[in-house]
């Protein structure tokens, strides 16, 4: 029987994908010898010309004997000579996929803004995405959603306003035995399911991957050059103080806060991550008042910042009777408006779109006397329940195996408990303590937001097998630029400061006068000119810097957004916010 021309086609296909760069042989197994080599070839689905391929790496540098970890890399070759040298990447999460970064539009971007002169080199870190061994718990998306049922950790909190409602305290202390068993659980499976991975994927490991990466692409005798941003910033403060004798021509951007991220108990980090929130929801709610209805969906004339903060509060309120009324399996609660909002406080170029959201959402409601009736007309007059965000961004589905129900990738838990110090005398309860407090002395809107980030560790049964905890203030021998954002909602402008103070001479402070999450959130012309003069001839002004934007927040009717065009240095700066989105969804700080 001859094959059809659909399956001659099949053929090929499996073929062509037998072939990927990516494909482990048959005979690969965890304790066979490291190959030492990169064997490059076409990335599958890029859109550009970046090559992918397996560096392997050893799972525990200090013991060998545990055998070794194979991971998925990928290089943009540099467009014009002389080469200056090798760059790597990292977009942050923990979780993010290099390889996702390196294969889309990003690349370009990044090779254009540093010069065109620098091969541009990422990788899935230990534990993510193409990565062998991954971090996972759950072999489909279904068995996960049936173990964590309508908790917490995967339902989200649900308050109305402020959260002092004490009928809904009361009902949130209620989980507290529930989510501590739950979490108990979790940890055992995700040891079960990945024993070999967990105790592997912490940050202190990924830093020597990229000096053993390093030394094979560049040599051992060149600097080591670095651009990191969000959960990238820790990488790159542990890799320049864990080296600081290889440090070249380093950037750090969106920067976490060390000390809390190394040295606290993790559930701490929260309340650091998010001082800024509040001041980046005011930007959004006082641009939007400035701009008037002709420009902003959710003002009317009149209308103040106040009076739009109070529009956005019964939106959550709506959202918190329409979850209450029809239960768990919807696509709207008020735990979903807060993270989609603090998510879109990462973006402000998508600020029209929010207000175009949140206004449908209003009209529909105040034209309607049953909230709950109104707010099911809105969502579908305007693809608000679409729009809307997974429930939390640490429950990222990562679908490399092509199947119909994919797990949750645990990247974000596993590497952020791997670098936790051991727990102590934590206890569940202690945590939901301070997910209150973090709402009342912190952020009202968004310190309930996100409830599994950082609130797990004290009950995850293991610790990286190589903790880096500091110092962090180690004489580099190249100085380094640090950036931050006036108003970041998730890393705020004074843990960029405390990294560069600490590091004195050796690093030069960047503040960046916008909103949004890291500095390419709005453009930036001031810091574009500094980043590429640093990544070209290695200059850097004597004194810190204080950088404007060039954005409009709500531009004209009939005028295009800054963002969404190519603005001298960035060939097209939404690419960036898509990554930046992306990389939300992973987690990404």
């Amino acid at each position: 029987m001859h094959p059809s021309r659909a399956t001659a086609l099949g053929i090929v296909v499996a073929v062509v994908v037998s072939a990927s760069p990516f494909d482990l042989p048959p005979s690969y197994h965890r304790f066979a010898p490291r190959a030492e080599n990169i064997t490059w070839g076409p990335c599958p689905n890029a859109n550009n010309t970046a090559q992918c391929g397996r560096f392997e790496v050893p799972l525990d540098y200090q013991n060998a004997t545990v055998g070794k970890a194979s991971l998925a890399v990928v290089k943009f070759s540099a467009t014009k000579q002389p080469k200056i040298g090798t760059l790597f990447w990292n977009g942050g999460g923990p979780g993010g996929s290099g390889v996702v970064d390196l294969t889309g539009p990003l690349a370009q971007i990044l090779s254009d803004t540093t010069g065109g002169q620098y091969d541009i080199f990422s990788w899935d870190p230990r534990g993510v995405g193409l990565t062998q061994p991954n971090a996972a718990c759950f072999a489909t998306g279904t068995e996960e959603a049936l173990f964590w049922g309508d908790t917490i950790p995967y339902a989200g909190i649900e308050a109305r306003g402020n959260f002092t409602d004490q009928v809904d305290i009361d009902a949130f202390y209620t989980q507290v035995p529930q989510v501590d068993e739950k979490l108990v659980q979790l940890g055992q499976k995700c040891q079960d399911y990945s024993p070999n991975t967990f105790r592997y994927i912490g940050t202190a490991a990924v830093a020597r991957d990229i000096v053993m990466m390093h030394d094979y692409l560049e040599g051992p005798d060149k600097p080591i050059n670095f651009w990191g941003i969000s959960y990238g910033s820790v990488l790159g403060i542990y890799l320049a103080n864990m080296f600081p004798d290889r440090v070249g021509r380093v950037v750090i951007d969106g920067v976490l806060d060390p000390e809390y991220w190394a040295q606290r108990p993790s559930y701490e980090f929260w309340g650091v991550s998010i001082q800024s929130a509040d001041d980046a929801f005011t930007g959004f709610v006082t641009a939007c008042a400035s701009a008037g209805p002709g420009n902003c969906a959710l003002a009317s004339n009149g209308s103040t910042p106040d009076s739009l903060r109070q529009d956005v509060w019964n939106i959550i309120d709506i959202a918190y009777d329409y979850r209450k009324s029809h239960g768990l399996n919807l696509a709207l609660s008020s735990a979903i408006v807060r993270f989609n909002l603090l998510k879109k406080m990462y973006f402000p170029n998508q600020w029209p779109e929010l207000a175009e959201q949140l206004a449908n959402v209003t009209k529909t409601s105040n034209n309607n006397s049953n909230s709950v009736g109104s707010i099911s007309k809105a969502k579908r007059a305007t693809g608000w329940e679409n729009a809307l965000l997974p429930r939390a961004s640490v429950f990222r589905r990562q679908n490399s195996s092509n199947s119909s129900d994919p797990p949750t990738s645990y990247a974000f838990q596993g590497i952020t408990c791997a670098d936790s110090v051991d727990a102590g005398n934590v206890t569940t309860k202690t945590v939901f303590d301070d997910i209150l407090r973090v709402t009342r002395e912190v952020s009202h809107m968004f310190g309930p937001s996100q409830w599994f980030s950082f609130h797990n560790c004290h009950r995850w049964p293991v610790r990286a097998v190589e903790r880096y905890t500091g110092p962090f203030n180690k004489s580099l021998s190249h100085p380094i630029l640090v950036v931050g954002n006036k108003a970041d909602p998730i890393t705020p402008f004074a843990s960029a400061k405390k990294v560069a103070d600490a590091w004195g001479g050796s690093a030069i402070l960047v503040e960046q006068d916008n909103y949004g999450h890291t500095s390419i959130a709005m453009v930036s012309d001031c810091t574009t000119a500094l980043l590429r003069n640093y990544f070209l001839n290695g200059t850097l002004p004597s004194s810190d810097q204080f950088c404007g934007t060039n954005q409009a927040l709500f531009p004209s009717s009939g005028v295009p957004n800054a963002a969404q065009h190519a603005i001298r240095t960035f060939s097209s700066p939404l690419a960036l916010s898509l990554l930046f989105l992306i990389h939300a969804l992973l987690g990404s700080l």
